[in-house]
């Protein structure tokens, strides 16, 4: 075998080897595979999950993960027949049995009512039903029916013995700001036991990073500009969640006075703290959603002392000029 023949020998070898390198890395490393995402309409919005770096049939994760989505949806809804919440709601002041996931998510719940003074309220439910913000209405409730409802909001009403609630007739509970979260952690959870190293799941808005970028930079997202398309100020996470509570999100205006969604469980009137948007930064979904919609309800200076509580919690307040101002 000459010189020549033996280099041929010897570079075939080495395409070989790099081919079989470049086939075990595929294998091994998925983040060379494209990203894959699911989008789906629950929870009242549009849903959306893609994975970025993951392990196995990438297909059958996002179909389980939404699988998931909609059992605690079924779960917590308030307006689901026969879910949890709904029977509490409907229970006319009758003890109720519920799963341990939800008495634990209205344990949870109740300490964040505490936490917030009453400003956030789990009870606010009658007074809610008096508001239209995504039908045709858009009717201020009467004063007199907006008394009658606001009776009935007390969080300490609520009576947990286990799995078994009580609720006096009349009254009833929302965790619309809690749940969602609470369903974008266990989702989080799922695909993080499935070894999915690199996703984001964002349920309207209400968006959990699992890992970093596939380069091992952390993820950026954008902050709506309040009443806008565009951002106004862009944060960074890794395996975080970042939740924004903003008054644009559902409001009309009426007689040139603009009513939104997020309302004070004193007046039963939308907020006025001066804030149009609160987006928080925190390790869980479910804590940065409550907080979310606790700071909104506080106003900048009474979330920047409640902040201190949390040492692992960033916010990002936007004002109604359209200041950023920040807390850490």
């Amino acid at each position: 075998m000459n010189k020549k023949q033996k280099n041929s020998i010897i570079l075939t070898a080495a395409l070989l080897i790099l081919l079989l390198i470049a086939a075990v890395t595929a294998i091994l490393f998925p983040s060379s595979k494209k990203p894959i995402s699911q989008t789906e309409f629950a929870l009242d919005t549009i849903c959306t999950v893609s994975l970025y770096e993951w392990s196995g049939d990438g297909e059958q994760l996002l179909s389980n993960a939404f699988a998931l989505c909609r059992r605690y949806e079924n779960m917590l809804s308030t307006t689901v027949s026969g879910s949890d919440i709904f029977n509490i709601n409907h229970s006319h002041g009758k003890t109720v049995t519920v799963s341990a996931e939800t008495a634990t998510l209205l344990s949870d719940a109740l300490t964040y009512c505490e936490m917030s003074g009453g400003k956030f309220d789990i009870t606010i439910y009658p007074v809610k039903q008096l508001w239209d913000f995504s039908g045709n209405s858009h009717s201020i409730p009467d004063r007199g029916a907006l008394e009658g409802a606001l009776a009935q909001v007390n969080y300490r009403h609520v009576v947990i013995n286990e799995n078994s609630v009580t609720l006096p007739d009349g009254s009833g509970i929302d965790l619309g700001a809690v749940a969602k979260g609470y369903i974008t952690d266990k989702m989080a959870e799922y695909l993080q036991s499935k070894k999915v190293n690199a996703a984001v799941i964002d349920l309207g808005g209400n968006i959990r990073v699992i890992g970093s970028k596939p380069d091992g930079s952390k993820w950026k997202i954008g902050i709506q500009k309040p009443f806008d398309s565009g951002s106004i100020q862009t944060v960074q996470a890794s395996d975080e969640a970042i939740v924004t509570s903003g008054i644009y999100q559902r409001y009309f205006i009426t007689n040139d006075v603009l009513y939104h969604h997020i309302l004070d469980p004193s007046t039963g009137m939308p907020c006025d703290t001066g804030l149009s948007s609160v987006t928080i930064i925190a390790p869980s979904a479910e804590l940065a959603d409550v907080l979310s919609t606790v700071c909104m309800l506080l106003g900048y200076e009474q979330s920047c002392q409640l902040l201190q509580n949390f040492p692992n919690v960033q916010a990002v307040f936007i004002t109604s000029e359209m200041q950023v101002l920040t807390a850490y």
